[in-house]
């Protein structure tokens, strides 16, 4: 797989990330459940892993 066709992953991946994280952050607020910030805090290391993967893209 070329960098030009991984590239739109990256960033679906990194839209996904981010989009959980405001949903479960936002649902946070809404209920006050310590779960669903956890949860949302965790989301965190799926955006650090899809940026690290844009990242390792635009070196390669």
């Amino acid at each position: 797989m070329s960098f030009k066709t991984a590239r739109p992953y990256t960033f679906l991946s990194i839209g996904a990330a981010l989009m959980t994280i405001g949903l479960k952050t936002g649902a946070y607020f809404l209920t006050g459940s310590v779960g669903l910030l956890s949860d949302a805090l965790e989301s965190g290391i799926n955006l650090v892993a899809a940026l690290a993967a844009f990242w390792a893209l635009s070196f390669a």
